[in-house]
C-alpha cells in the first residue's frame, strides 16, 4: 500500500512537468507529422478508398464502403490526479462534434464500437456519444469483462458483447463479422508500464473494479468519477478485414497501446495468408517495451505504419500545436527504429495530429 502510495505522488510530480512540442529536438522525425489535417496513404493496386479519422489517444472512426467502425472514444482532455475526479466535458464534446462533420464521415454508421481497454483514456466519452444519440442505438460495443458494468446504465440489452475467452487459446480464435464488408479478429494483448524508474515499472489503474462503482456513480454521461477507478481489465489489439466481392482489399493491424512483442500479434496463420497493409501503433508507453515497435514491424511488414497515441492527452490544444506524450523519450524510439534500418521516412511513417483524416487507396 505505501509503495503504490509512494509510486502515485512521484507519478504525480513527473506529471505536472511540461511535454514538448513536436516542433523540438524531442521528437527527431517532424516530417512523418502532417501539417495538413488531410492526408493520403498511397498502396499499391486498384481498391477502393478507406478512411481513418483520428481523433487522440487510441480513438479511430473508420469507414470503408459506407460502413464504420470505431475505436476507444475518447476526447475530453482530464488533468492528470490519481484519485481525483474527471468527466466527459461538454465543451469537449462540441469541438469534437466539428471535427467529425468537418471530416464528412457519419458516425451514425457506425456498426460496431471495440475498446482496447477501460482506462478512462480509451472509452471515458462513449457514454456521451450513446446519450446524444451520435452513435446508432443498436451499435455493437465490444470490449473485456469490465466494460459493460462500466456502461450499465447507458446499454441496452444485448448490446455489450465480452470479448474475454474469444481471442487466442482455447476455445480457438474466430473473426466477428461488424458488417459484410468488415470483420475483425481480436488478440489478447496488454498494456504496457506507464512509466520506469530504474528496475521499477509503474503500471497505472491495473486492480479490480470496484463492484457496483459505476452503476451507482455514472449514471448520466457528465457525471464526475474517480479517474483510478476506470481499472484496466483485459487488452486486445485487433485485425482489421475490409472486403469487397470476397476479396480483401485491406487488412489493417490496430494497437493503442504498447506491448512485449510478440504479445498482441496476430497469429502467425493469418498473417501468412493475407500480409498486413497498416499497422495502427501506439507509442506512448513504448520505452518501457524495448525494442518495441521494432519487433512488431519486422513481424507484420506493413507497407504504411501509423502512430497514434503520441499526443499529450493531459493538456487541451489545437491542430498545429499539440505535444508530446510525457514520459516517451522520442529520440530513443527514432535511434531504435533507425538502428534496426527502419528510419521514420515519410514514405512509410506517418504520425497524425488529433483531427487528421487519412485516406488510404
Amino acid at each position: 500500500m505505501y509503495f503504490r502510495l509512494g509510486a502515485l505522488i512521484v507519478v504525480s510530480f513527473l506529471f505536472a512537468g511540461c511535454s514538448r512540442k513536436v516542433t523540438s529536438h524531442a521528437f527527431p522525425a517532424r516530417d512523418i507529422i502532417p501539417v495538413s489535417p488531410i492526408h493520403t496513404l498511397d498502396l499499391p493496386g486498384e481498391r477502393g478508398p478507406l478512411q481513418i479519422l483520428y481523433l487522440g489517444c487510441g480513438h479511430l472512426v473508420i469507414e470503408y464502403a459506407g460502413e464504420t467502425i470505431v475505436t476507444d472514444p475518447f476526447f475530453s482532455i482530464q488533468s492528470f490526479s490519481p484519485g481525483g475526479k474527471i468527466s466527459s466535458d461538454p465543451a469537449a464534446f462540441l469541438r469534437y462534434k466539428s471535427l467529425v462533420t468537418a471530416s464528412g464521415l457519419d458516425m451514425k454508421n457506425a456498426k460496431s464500437v471495440w475498446l482496447a481497454h477501460t482506462h478512462y483514456d480509451h472509452m471515458m466519452d462513449l457514454p456521451m456519444l450513446l446519450e446524444n444519440w451520435i452513435l446508432p442505438p443498436d451499435v455493437g460495443i465490444y470490449g473485456n469483462a469490465y466494460g459493460a458494468e462500466i456502461l450499465t446504465n447507458f446499454l441496452s440489452p444485448n448490446q455489450y458483447h465480452s470479448l474475454e475467452g474469444q481471442t487466442n487459446g482455447n476455445p480457438p480464435v474466430r473473426w466477428i463479422d461488424s458488417t459484410s464488408s468488415i470483420r475483425i479478429h481480436p488478440i489478447r494483448s496488454e498494456h504496457a508500464p506507464h512509466l520506469k524508474l530504474g528496475p521499477v515499472s509503474i503500471h497505472l489503474m491495473k486492480g479490480k473494479l470496484k463492484s457496483g462503482y459505476f452503476e451507482k456513480t455514472l449514471t448520466k454521461a457528465s457525471d464526475e468519477t474517480k479517474q483510478n477507478a476506470w481499472a484496466e481489465g483485459s487488452v486486445y489489439s485487433f485485425l482489421v478485414d475490409f472486403v469487397r466481392r470476397d476479396t480483401i482489399e485491406y487488412r489493417i493491424f490496430i494497437q493503442t497501446s504498447a506491448s512485449h512483442f510478440p504479445v498482441g500479434m496476430p497469429p502467425q496463420a493469418l498473417l501468412d495468408r493475407r500480409p498486413v497493409d497498416v499497422a495502427v501503433l501506439c507509442l506512448a508507453s513504448s520505452n518501457t517495451v524495448k525494442p518495441y515497435p521494432v519487433d512488431m514491424l519486422r513481424a507484420l511488414k506493413p507497407q504504411k505504419t501509423v502512430f497514434i497515441h503520441w499526443e499529450d492527452f493531459f493538456e487541451q490544444a489545437t491542430f498545429g500545436n499539440y505535444r508530446l506524450v510525457r514520459f516517451t523519450n522520442f529520440r530513443k524510439i527514432a535511434k531504435r527504429m533507425e538502428d534496426a534500418k527502419m528510419p521514420l521516412t515519410k514514405d512509410s511513417f506517418v504520425m497524425p495530429q488529433p483531427g487528421t483524416l487519412i485516406t488510404i487507396r
